[in-house]
């Protein structure tokens, strides 16, 4: 506008039409700002707020959990021989296991044969077995030597735990053959015929296999000969050998889950011959899991004491000294602040149950009390745990620590559902925060709807000073007219 109006005039109109304009914005933009702050603000709040109870509600429900109180510990006394795993099924207890023998699977050496891997064999067919378990292999041209059988060994066996490699000695190259099955009579045996069909360096027959009875160690089968070629016997397939307080046991594997109710044993050696001779055992130990019950009830309370934080510094009023405004946090008085707090603390001091476990005092737990004269940043409300208190209630009255807590009617039911109506989907926080969001909409339209009228105005003042100057444009020029006209006429004295 500078430059355009008040040529005539002579008048600052833009300073004057841009201060009447602001004078009319800015009351309004200014209530706007404020009402937009504080609705920010509170929305924030209410944020904080939610993740709070969000948080509390969290360990609430993870101490309201039956198997919580279900939850078993094992131990062994010796872990490098034996460890043990226990499900919630598993009856506490100690039990004196003595480890005798481990379970082993069988692996046999074959007959040698001099070419190594390419030496060739009579075709045919061989059946391998271990135990109940078994599998063909078909050898013909495409795999009639010792590498060729070695890989139809493996590819057969692949599911059922057979598989083949190929060790050279002095003697000459011959197929080793291991089982994964482990247990007494899982010995690995070989079939081999032939067939005719295809003529090789070495009789397929060769490779027949089945363990010999050692006449020079008694109870022990013939080891493979490197000096002969002969096949026999690396490992012998053994069943475990144990005892579980005196009772004998015999298990094909070396874990064992059938022995003690919920509880799986996994042998990792057997005790030395003078430790079985002197009787010592294993000590294996089985209890309730109270260390993850405490665990989680440390978790509630500072949970617990989170939430009160929170909703103190989101309701605080603070002292800003002598003849200053205090400073309030922006949900001071918020109704739903003052009616979560007071529905957790009225479930948490409700007296139930009718056994020595009735209150959360009775676990050791209680309030705190900060006076304010104390000067003292302590937040009062906040629970602090004994210790002592909490480790002799869970001691001696496991169960009913459980009532107390767990169930729709036990505390910590009662707390998460009290807390749910704020936090759930179309809750009371999303409720609020719901409109909170229309009020700033609203606010949007009210600040477009405010510039759509003061350019209106800006636009009427601009017409309006435009005529004005036009107006005080014309009378100048009209007086100067005169005044000419005027001083034209005769006698007129014109003064200097």
């Amino acid at each position: 506008m500078a430059g355009i109006l008040g040529i005539g005039s002579n008048l600052p109109t833009d300073t004057i039409i841009k201060a009447l304009v602001d004078a009319e914005k800015a009351p309004k933009t200014n209530q706007l700002d404020r009402l937009e702050s504080q609705t920010t603000a509170r929305l924030s709040s209410l944020g904080s707020l939610k993740n709070a109870l969000s948080a509390f509600k969290t360990a609430v429900d993870g101490l309201n959990n039956a198997t919580l109180f279900q939850g078993r510990t094992a131990s062994s006394s010796n872990s490098g021989l034996l460890k043990v795993t226990a499900s919630t099924t598993a009856p506490a207890g100690v039990y004196d296991v003595q480890v005798k023998q481990l379970a082993t699977s069988s692996k046999v050496a074959l007959q040698s044969v001099s070419g190594g891997n390419t030496a060739t064999f009579n075709s045919g067919s061989m059946k391998i077995s271990a135990g109940t378990t078994s599998i063909n292999v078909n050898v013909d041209s495409t795999n009639n030597t010792l590498a060729g059988m070695r890989d139809a060994i493996n590819e057969a066996g692949a599911t059922s735990g057979i598989s083949a490699t190929i060790i050279s000695d002095s003697s000459g190259s011959r197929l080793v053959l291991s089982s994964t099955k482990s247990g007494e009579g899982n010995d690995i045996k070989v079939e081999a015929t032939e067939d005719g069909l295809t003529s090789g360096s070495n009789a397929l027959t060769t490779q027949n296999f089945e363990p010999t009875d050692n006449p020079s160690s008694p109870g022990t089968f013939v080891p493979p000969s490197s000096t002969t070629g002969a096949g026999g016997v690396i490992n012998t397939a053994k069943s475990a050998k144990l005892t579980i307080d005196g009772l004998e046991l015999v298990r094909d594997s070396n874990t064992v889950t059938d022995a003690i109710e919920g509880v799986t044993l996994n042998l990792a050696g057997a005790q030395s011959s003078a430790d079985l001779t002197d009787g010592k055992s294993i000590t294996v130990t089985v209890g309730v899991d109270k260390a993850g019950v405490k665990s989680s009830v440390q978790k509630f309370v500072d949970a617990y004491n989170a939430l009160i934080k929170t909703t103190s510094e989101l309701t605080a009023v603070v002292d800003m000294g002598e003849d200053k405004k205090p400073v309030a946090a922006n949900l001071v008085g918020d109704s739903t602040i003052r009616n979560v707090v007071a529905g957790i603390r009225n479930e948490m001091v409700a007296m139930t149950g009718d056994g020595n476990i009735k209150a959360l005092a009775n676990l050791g737990i209680s309030t705190t009390f900060v006076p304010k004269t104390t000067g003292s940043s302590g937040i009062s409300g906040t629970l602090v745990i004994d210790d002592a208190k909490l480790t002799a209630a869970i001691e001696n009255n496991f169960s009913e620590v459980a009532s107390y807590l767990t169930g729709d009617d036990g505390l910590m039911g009662r707390l998460s559902k009290s807390v749910d109506g704020y936090i759930k989907t179309g809750g009371v926080i999303q409720q609020r925060e719901a409109g909170l969001q229309s009020t700033h909409t609203s606010i949007d339209e009210q600040r477009a709807a405010l510039n759509l009228r003061i350019e209106k105005m800006q636009t009427r003042l601009v017409a309006k000073f435009t005529a004005l100057d036009t107006l005080v444009t014309s009378l100048t020029r009209t007086s100067e007219a005169l005044g000419t006209q005027l001083a034209s006429l005769p006698g007129f004295v014109k003064k200097d």
